[in-house]
């Protein structure tokens, strides 16, 4: 049996990816997390962190799960200044774009690289404007970067999660204010564990027998919205 995967865990303090790391973690899975504190729209700290996590050696999944606290603010769009809006909006689509660039020099040929995302898009929220950009830019900037990683067997897919599922995690709504998101339906499944649902399609995309997928969307909000 060869050496356990190794996934790098790039995300911010709480929420959806800081659950799947400690719950990794907990199994026995190799990881490097980095630091949730790290600016990752800072290139140059980013490339730093992640040569001091990894050395020399490559990793063989990458999960990024990483939206600035600024984007769940509910507010009309008419309210915001330029700089709430770059804060709000941007900052997470140059987070995604410089995490992804930097990534490139630690996954292995045929790695996985798997984002996390909220479902906001599919419903479109009227007062979260900024995170919906957001997640429909950094979900079609996946496509783009798995349709050129793909020449090293590399893989980019996207999961996505319902809001509160993804600024929760496993921690509880305790002084946490969710925004309001339109209800298009009832889940069609029992009630789950959000992050269990995501480990379980982590683990899928890990394995040879999902080397095909790339580029794709995986919505694990047991049967709620259904998208095509």
């Amino acid at each position: 049996m060869g050496p356990s995967p190794t996934t790098l865990v790039i995300t911010t303090r709480s929420g959806i990816g800081a659950s799947v790391a400690k719950r990794l973690q907990d199994r026995g899975d190799a990881i490097l997390q980095t630091d949730p504190s790290l600016d990752l729209t800072d290139a140059g700290a980013v490339a730093a962190s992640l040569r001091s996590l990894c050395g020399s050696n490559t990793v063989d999944r990458v999960v990024l799960a990483a939206i600035d606290p600024s984007a769940f603010r509910a507010a009309p769009i008419t309210s915001l200044s330029e700089a709430e809006w770059d804060q709000a909006a941007e900052y997470s689509m140059r987070a995604a774009f410089i995490a992804l660039q930097q990534a490139h020099a630690v996954v292995a040929d045929g790695g996985r690289v798997i984002l996390v995302l909220p479902t906001v898009v599919t419903t479109g929220v009227a007062e979260l404007v900024p995170l919906c950009t957001a997640v429909e830019a950094i979900r079609v900037m996946a496509k783009a970067v798995a349709r050129r990683w793909g020449a090293r067997s590399i893989t980019v897919n996207t999961i996505e999660v319902e809001l509160s599922a993804f600024m929760l995690g496993d921690d509880d709504a305790d002084g946490v204010v969710m925004p309001a998101v339109p209800v298009l339906g009832q889940p069609a499944l029992p009630p789950s564990s959000a992050v269990d649902d995501v480990l379980g399609l982590v683990d899928m995309l890990a394995t040879p027998a999902a080397g095909a997928i790339t580029g794709a969307l995986l919505v694990a909000d047991r049967g709620t919205v259904m998208q095509p």
